[in-house]
């Protein structure tokens, strides 16, 4: 498969596709210390291949994280938040697609930030960045 596109918010029912991916990565976000580019903690050094890049076009929002994909080391999980924290598209992924998710951002959006968790490394996090 190639990219995912992201189980995103539904406009019109102002909520996730997929209750379950939604779970699963709030559920690891609340237990995980969430890495970033500044604060890398114990995996120093990984920062390149771990921060998700966020690129946007009008009010479509495309997550990139520059990392391999194998059966025994992948991105598990890709998602983003706005500037309330609210989850607005999340994947799962399988170590054979590519670690890439595509969100049409709401209306309101302001700012986001998006996260990925690597099987090995932990879950990491871009900067916010302004939205509108």
């Amino acid at each position: 498969r190639s990219a995912v596109h992201a189980t995103q918010l539904d406009s019109n029912m102002g909520a996730l596709l997929s209750k379950d991916v939604k779970s699963e990565v709030t559920a690891l976000e609340s237990k995980a210390t969430i890495l970033t580019a500044d604060k890398p903690g114990d995996m120093a050094g990984k920062e390149g291949k771990h921060v998700p890049k966020v690129e946007l076009r009008q009010s479509v929002a495309k997550v990139t994280v520059p990392h391999g994909m194998a059966a025994d080391h992948w991105i598990q999980y890709i998602w983003l938040k706005d500037q309330a924290g609210t989850i607005v598209g999340a994947a799962k992924l399988a170590h054979t697609d590519q670690p890439t998710l595509s969100v049409t951002l709401p209306s309101g959006t302001t700012s986001i930030t998006a996260f990925e968790s690597c099987n090995l490394h932990g879950v990491w996090a871009s900067a916010s960045i302004k939205a509108d």
